[in-house]
């Protein structure tokens, strides 16, 4: 089995990081000064490519049985990667998104400033889609505080598999997500394409 650092051609902000994000502009959003929006990759065919054969290329060579997508632009991202992999992909939705499913604990969004019992959500995923001992990829489009990382890491390993990674298109270094998921599952690891640093290309909005 190769080692991660062995088959990791492309790297975090480097150039073929900077091209992907050029085509993601930012927003206030949700009280969020400056929200990312991926889709602007996913408009653009040939960025949108190019970020999946970065994926493709830095986990192809490691022992992964399938491909973990997080509701919901995880979907976008997992997908393609995963039928290049020829790999089984899961989604991981919102509570009351699947039938013959297993649920996690409650949690809260990175925005959400509720944080009343009853006020999160709850991750699941079908009953049927992880083996006991499946090496799992974990895919979302950005790292924050970490709260979503964490409720899928615990649901994960509530049906015992193993996290190979998780893998995001962004992280945003400040707001500790990284961290906090060290401190409930030591030994996490987190990739991404993309620091905040880089990501300078502010949306115009449009006319009504």
């Amino acid at each position: 089995m190769a080692s991660t650092s062995e088959v990791e051609v492309y790297k975090q902000d480097g150039p073929e990081a900077k091209k992907i994000a050029d085509a993601i502009p930012w927003y206030p959003f949700k009280g969020i000064p400056r929200f990312y929006d991926i889709s602007g990759m996913t408009h653009d065919p040939e960025i949108f490519q190019l970020a999946v054969d970065i994926f493709v290329k830095r986990y192809e060579n490691l022992d992964i049985d399938c491909i973990a997508g997080l509701d919901a632009r995880g979907f976008v991202l997992g997908t393609p990667i995963a039928l290049a992999m020829k790999k089984p992909f899961v989604m991981i939705r919102k509570k009351g998104k699947l039938p013959n499913c297993v649920s996690g604990a409650e949690y809260f969004k990175e925005y959400a400033g509720d944080t009343t019992p009853g006020g999160g959500d709850e991750l699941c995923m079908s009953r049927t889609a992880i083996k006991e001992g499946s090496r799992v990829l974990v895919l979302d489009d950005l790292v924050a505080t970490g709260g979503t990382l964490i409720a899928a890491a615990d649901l994960l390993v509530s049906q015992k598999a193993v996290i190979v990674e998780f893998a995001c298109m962004v992280e945003i270094k400040a707001l500790g997500g990284y961290q906090k998921l060290q401190d409930r599952h030591p030994g996490s690891k987190v990739w991404s394409l993309i620091s905040e640093e880089i990501l300078q290309n502010e949306g115009t909005e449009g006319s009504a």
